[in-house]
């Protein structure tokens, strides 16, 4: 498999995006998101309105992205693989590509249908990958690359 395939066999096969954004005095705020993804390998999802996300979004569309998991022993550690890096989130405001994006969240997250609040509260976004770092430790410990998609 090479390192194309590899990232889109780690967004494919998790569900918990952790994106980082920018707060107006600069300080870094991170937070886990449900994300589904395209043919792409943009990722999709969406949040209240009233969310810090959206406000640091809107003043600061560049993010820091990793997907990973945890691993319980050793042997789980060295079969990670992980990607992270940088990427343009940007809000979804075409209807067609609003309803193209929550097909594709709902499908892979029908409990969401369950949100406390209802769609004029939701904002979607899209998060364009720019630089991807695909680490594999099944090649080696700790071995990382750069991915061109």
């Amino acid at each position: 498999m090479n390192a194309k395939e590899t990232v889109k066999q780690v967004i494919e096969k998790h569900n918990l995006v952790h994106i980082a954004s920018l707060d107006s005095e600069g300080v870094p705020c991170v937070r886990g998101v449900d994300y589904a993804s395209d043919e792409d390998l943009n990722l999709y999802f969406t949040t209240n309105r009233h969310t810090r996300k959206v406000e640091q979004i809107s003043s600061n569309q560049n993010v820091g992205f990793v997907i990973d998991h945890d691993c319980a022993n050793m042997g789980a550690l060295l079969q990670l693989k992980y990607i992270k890096g940088t990427a343009v989130a940007t809000e979804i405001t075409e209807p067609n590509d609003k309803q193209k994006a929550m097909g594709l969240i709902m499908q892979k997250f029908p409990y969401l249908s369950g949100l406390p609040f209802g769609p004029e509260e939701m904002k979607i976004y899209k998060v364009a990958l720019k630089e991807v770092l695909l680490t594999d430790n099944t090649i080696e410990f700790g071995h990382t690359e750069l991915v061109q998609l």
